[in-house]
């Protein structure tokens, strides 16, 4: 089966959320990218946090658009981190086993803002999802050569 156009499957492209605009622009072009080189492929964006759409919304319109049966979600993040591996997960409903680990471990610190810079906001409606099919989650972008390429590239426009 060729995921990139079954029609009962859609793809959700999901960016951490930002107030400046960039990032939407850029969650956008991979959107449109992938429609030019799959143009049956139903794919869409949203926001974790901070922008709209958020998950719930856009997962809304996708399955009262669609008769779908999956959607895969894939975190257009650099690497696994709190988002990916508790947040994210607790907004679509999957379970993990990483809240138990959590939980259990004798570590309770949860620094939000306070050394890393950044507050949190989470202002989007913590409804949840109404799907009966199969949620996918993928890991973030990871290690990768053409990850690698990029830096590269960078680095020599400097060079």
């Amino acid at each position: 089966m060729n995921l990139m156009s079954d029609n009962k499957t859609a793809i959700l492209l999901l960016s951490h959320g930002s107030r400046l605009e960039d990032g939407k622009k850029v969650i956008e072009a991979y959107k449109e990218l992938y429609l030019e080189e799959f143009p049956e492929a139903i794919v869409d964006y949203a926001f974790m946090e901070i922008r709209k759409p958020g998950i719930q919304e856009t997962i809304k319109k996708l399955t009262e658009e669609n008769d779908l049966d999956r959607i895969i979600v894939v975190p257009v993040f650099v690497a696994h981190g709190l988002h990916t591996k508790r947040d994210i997960p607790k907004l679509l409903g999957i379970e993990t086993d990483f809240d138990a680990e959590e939980a259990s471990s004798h570590h309770h610190h949860h620094h939000h803002g306070h050394d890393h810079g950044h507050h949190h906001h989470h202002d989007h409606d913590e409804e949840s999802i109404e799907f009966d099919g199969e949620i996918i989650l993928t890991d973030p972008l990871g290690i990768d050569k053409r990850m690698y390429e990029i830096i590269k590239d960078r680095v020599s426009e400097y060079l």
